[in-house]
């Protein structure tokens, strides 16, 4: 019973860990990829004002791979979600993003195309807060904040299931341990004893002593029979 609780126990646990692990690594992979939007928004925002500045096409390269990116780990990351509040940070960020793009991104790249690079740097520098990408960055980190706690929850009862399965280690040892213990105790003092104290009167008899007393006469198990069959034996000496 005590081997039978041990393992329940541990099972028990070990199911705790591996439904821990399982959202561990869920909640792992949905933060991997809020911090990949976080990176796309910031890429595109910077390869942006690259190209306002320098005229160079390879920023341009760059911006359509950060916007490539971001939907479509937008996309997976829409699917992996199913907390309504989650959805909506995530929405709210998809919204501000195109809002960005629209007016800034996309609009002054346009402008640089058709060759009014300085309206562009001069469009973006007079349009203050209004020309960044806070908008669409702050509902993503508290996405990201929830999925840290989360992290942080699972992580917690990871450790709980293991000390707890510490615990019944130690518990079920000992126990094992200690009715391993009493068992032999058990068995010495109701078999071996009384068998060797037989053996000893049977020796006796042997030895021509007919006045020896025989023990274990009044038990009623096997042994009781054997004794009760030595005591034959001693009257028939006799």
């Amino acid at each position: 019973l005590s081997a039978a609780v041990m393992m329940l126990v541990f099972a028990t646990n070990i199911a705790m860990i591996n439904r821990s692990t399982e959202q561990t690594n869920f909640h792992q992979d949905i933060h991997a990829k809020v911090l990949g939007l976080e990176t796309a928004i910031l890429r595109q925002n910077s390869q942006m004002r690259g190209y306002l500045v320098t005229g160079d096409v390879s920023y341009l390269k760059s911006y359509y791979e950060g916007r490539d990116d971001y939907d479509s780990a937008s996309a997976a990351l829409e699917t992996l979600i199913d907390e309504p509040a989650m959805k909506d940070k995530l929405l709210e960020s998809r919204a501000e993003t195109q809002k960005w793009r629209t007016d800034w991104g996309d609009k002054s790249i346009e402008m640089v195309k058709q060759g009014d690079r300085e309206g562009a740097m001069e469009r973006v520098r007079s349009g203050g807060k209004a020309a960044l990408v806070s908008a669409a960055v702050l509902p993503l980190r508290d996405l990201r904040d929830h999925e840290e706690a989360a992290l942080e929850a699972q992580a917690d009862g990871q450790q709980t299931a293991i000390t707890t399965a510490w615990i019944a280690l130690a518990i079920g040892g000992l126990a094992l341990i200690g009715l391993a213990v009493a068992l032999q105790r058990k068995l010495s003092r109701n078999i071996a004893a009384p068998i060797g104290e037989l053996t000893d009167t049977m020796a006796a008899l042997a030895s021509g002593r007919n006045d020896v007393s025989v023990p274990g006469t009044e038990r009623v198990a096997d042994l009781g029979t054997m004794a009760r069959a030595v005591l034959g034996f001693r009257a028939q000496a006799v």
